[in-house]
């Protein structure tokens, strides 16, 4: 009871000083992650920028940490950490140059928690990352895991990192259709949607021809969030104005019998 007293005593001592250590350290950190995500947005993922902005960031956060103890350990156990303090920071500084020059070389996933990728025709968002594997929660729901070791050595595609992507209309014409009113309604439709860029500036192209039917390929880039909604608003924007208008038909599913005498 004596020592439990003991304790209870040292803590109410100290009790403010602990809060409010803990209130500059949470603080400091929870600052740095908001400025970290808000500069690091501005910045092409994988650029040499964005190295310097992570390995900067997270100088920072351990000088907030080193701070914080020298100060809790100075008004605890009463040590000038002036000269400590001095040696904690060259020590940061020296450390931080350090995992700059030695960061490209240290092999990582090429994703982040939340990332939308595809890994092995498997298309979801990150849910977790451990040393042993990868959780990806796929759009239907499903949640399949993956080795880590096994994604080092394979391909993995990253929509997350892709600031813009191109939308891709592949259409199959009948062969009598008026093959450039069809791609000048395409251009249209395209250019008129507010989410395409202007450069690249929208084409159409004919990927196909033959079995009675023309193949077109209509491209457009947006931004990565837009993808989805824009290629799913152009396509019914297309099959709405080629059903007014007799000179272009879809191409319909052909079946040729043949009779056996």
């Amino acid at each position: 009871m004596d020592r439990l007293g003991q304790i209870v005593a040292t803590l109410s001592t100290y009790g403010e000083l602990l809060v409010s250590v803990l209130l500059a350290m949470v603080g400091g950190i929870v600052l740095i992650l908001l400025l970290y995500r808000l500069v690091a947005r501005m910045v092409t993922p994988g650029s040499r920028y964005a190295r310097i902005i992570k390995v900067f960031f997270g100088a920072v956060y351990v000088m907030i940490l080193v701070i914080t103890a020298l100060i809790a350990a100075e008004q605890v156990l009463d040590i000038a950490t002036r000269r400590v303090a001095g040696l904690a920071m060259l020590a940061v500084v020296v450390g931080a140059v350090i995992v700059f020059f030695l960061l490209p070389f240290v092999p990582r996933l090429p994703f982040t928690l939340g990332d939308m990728v595809k890994i092995r025709d498997v298309l979801g968002t990150v849910d977790a990352i451990t040393a042993y594997q990868v959780v990806i929660r796929t759009f239907d729901g499903q949640i399949v895991y993956f080795p880590t070791a096994l994604l080092v050595t394979g391909p993995v595609i990253n929509y997350s990192h892709t600031p813009h992507r191109r939308v891709e209309l592949s259409l199959a014409l009948s062969s009598e259709s008026d093959i450039e009113q069809a791609r000048q309604i395409l251009l249209e439709l395209m250019n008129n949607d507010h989410r395409t860029l202007a450069d690249p500036a929208p084409a159409v192209y004919i990927t196909g021809a033959g079995d009675g039917k023309v193949t077109l390929s209509a491209y457009s880039w947006v931004a990565n969030s837009d993808w989805l909604a824009t290629r799913d608003a152009l396509y019914v924007a297309v099959v709405k104005a080629f059903a007014d208008i007799d000179a272009v038909n879809l191409a319909l599913p052909r079946v040729e019998l043949v009779e056996d005498w």
